[in-house]
């Protein structure tokens, strides 16, 4: 996770690109499009994951938790469709 101790001031921005599936304050959402920013805060139209929900335009400060949702592969993944049993 992205935690800061307390005592320590946020002085940037985590790298936030579109397409982008994170974790922003505990909730999963995938960035969309940058709507907004400005020296503290960017503002992302995002769309919720795991969930039936509209999308939304969501405020990112640099005090924010946020951590990236990686993918995970299994191998020879890519051959698993084309085998027929």
């Amino acid at each position: 996770m992205n935690r800061r101790p307390w005592n320590e001031q946020a002085t940037t921005m985590p790298h936030l690109e579109i397409g982008s599936q994170v974790f922003h304050n505990g909730v999963p959402l995938q960035l969309l499009y940058r709507i907004d920013h400005d020296e503290y805060h960017e503002t992302w139209r995002v769309r919720p994951l795991f969930v039936e929900a509209a999308d939304r335009d969501d405020r990112f400060h640099r005090s924010d938790v946020i951590s990236f949702l990686h993918t995970i592969r299994a191998p020879r993944w890519s051959c698993a469709a084309t085998n027929v049993w």
